[in-house]
């Protein structure tokens, strides 16, 4: 995979409309490749102010600690919250194990980005968590979104597809928001 070229479109995209309320998809054709890119985003506002909410998103390996999608969250190599930091998920109920990178770590900018480097459930993919903070800081709005490509086999799938990753999205954001708002 190509990361420069993919994240780029992605931080353009991601620039433009990951900033909505409601959840939000998109599909577009990689002009180099004849591959087509999908995207979808969830946000939602949480009540707390995003220097909160960072402490508990940047902690990259730790997201099994609050999510209940993942019964295992390990750091495997790389130095911790610093690109290139790798992380090995176990998904809560199947037991599918898979790897993610960190490409993007942003605290002043309350950013980060990763992408799966070892069965990840598509061809390619670059996720990224964005917080932007309201209301005089009172409040927080986190966007969880991504930009993908499917395996040959997928695309026939795309919208599924799509929409299982847009549910894993919301699932995260509001056990985030349990987890803050406490």
């Amino acid at each position: 995979m190509k990361i420069n070229s993919f994240f780029l479109r992605f931080w353009v995209f991601s620039s433009l409309s990951l900033y909505g309320l409601a959840a939000q998809n998109a599909h577009a054709t990689d002009a180099i490749n004849m591959i087509p890119i999908h995207q979808v985003a969830h946000s939602i506002v949480i009540n707390r102010s995003c220097a909160v909410v960072w402490d508990v998103v940047s902690d990259f390996d730790g997201i099994s600690n609050w999510y209940s999608g993942f019964s295992a969250s390990v750091h495997k190599s790389g130095p911790m919250k610093q690109v290139g930091a790798i992380r090995e998920l176990t998904r809560s109920g199947s037991g599918v194990i898979f790897d993610e990178k960190l490409i993007l770590f942003d605290p002043s900018g309350y950013t980060l980005a990763y992408s799966h480097v070892k069965n990840g459930p598509v061809k390619e993919t670059v996720n990224q968590v964005r917080l932007i903070d309201l209301n005089s800081r009172q409040q927080c709005l986190a966007t969880w979104g991504t930009t993908m490509r499917f395996k040959p086999a997928q695309a026939k799938d795309a919208e599924n597809l799509k929409g299982r990753f847009l549910n894993a999205f919301e699932s995260v954001l509001t056990d985030l928001k349990n987890k803050v708002e406490q």
